[in-house]
């Protein structure tokens, strides 16, 4: 197989085999399923590790913060796709509301891809994205679809359980997610998604990995590159990232970054003309 893809505007499909090379945390806008074809990695979704297996298919949500990290150098092969909630609601409002709760499971094992028949959709939509024949995007569409149905149909009590508890985090992120910017304190979260604060930040921390301050961070760290690509200067950066005080944001970038300050930072990644 060789590398290829295809991007339309809500949707898109990936084949890439590659050299590994180890992805920093980060988050994105759409949807994203991938599977695992070869290599020797962990995948990291919102704070928690899975093993990854050749076979297996991980799941990220919009806004969910992900990586991946090779335990060993190797040769990194991967089908994905992607697509976002008008791609979703264009088909039906209730696939859109129960893929949503599905994509909180994060990763389907090898055997049960095996089951589903999603490694043969996955090839079935490389076939139609080389060939190309007529009306292909429809076909390209329609197998999307198929993989995020199964996904829908393969949850079993076990895990709808799980689903049901990952909803109090879904309220707590969609808060956090519209006011990171702004000086929002564990008590304002706590009241806008009516749970104790000290519980809220127990179950956060449990199932996330990270603390709710953390995740903030995360939020405005990748915020903060968003801006600087769109030419902001570093000291208005700060200042929409929600930082009163400069040297704040100096010290919480600089540690996410890897030690680097912000202006080295952006130096090395100059914006797009």
């Amino acid at each position: 197989m060789d590398n290829i893809s295809f991007r339309k505007k809500h949707y898109m499909y990936s084949y890439e085999k590659r050299f590994s090379t180890n992805l920093p945390f980060h988050l994105h806008q759409y949807y994203e399923i991938l599977l695992f074809l070869n290599g020797n990695a962990t995948y990291v979704i919102d704070g928690i590790e899975y093993a990854a297996q050749a076979g297996d298919i991980f799941i990220t949500k919009p806004n969910e913060l992900h990586s991946i990290f090779f335990v060993e150098d190797c040769i990194y092969e991967r089908h994905f796709v992607q697509f976002d909630e008008d791609f979703l609601n264009k088909f039906s409002d209730t696939l859109a509301d129960k893929f949503n709760l599905s994509a909180s499971l994060h990763k389907i094992s090898a055997k049960k891809v095996k089951q589903l028949k999603l490694d043969d959709i996955f090839n079935k939509i490389y076939d139609f994205t080389s060939s190309k024949p007529n009306e292909f995007e429809v076909m390209v569409q329609a197998y999307i679809i198929q993989i995020i149905v199964a996904i829908c149909n393969c949850i079993d009590s076990f895990q709808e359980k799980a689903i049901i508890s990952t909803k109090r985090i879904e309220k707590i992120k969609k808060y956090v997610n519209i006011n990171f910017t702004k000086n929002i304190s564990l008590d304002e979260i706590a009241d806008n998604v009516f749970l104790n604060k000290y519980y809220m930040c127990h179950i956060f921390k449990e199932e996330t990995g990270m603390t709710i301050k953390e995740y903030i961070e995360l939020l405005r760290f990748t915020y903060a590159k968003k801006l600087h690509f769109e030419e902001k200067k570093i000291s208005d950066i700060a200042t929409l990232c929600g930082y009163n005080d400069y040297s704040l944001f100096y010290k919480n970038f600089t540690k996410l970054s890897g030690g680097i300050s912000p202006t080295d930072f952006f130096k090395k990644s100059p914006p797009k003309k």
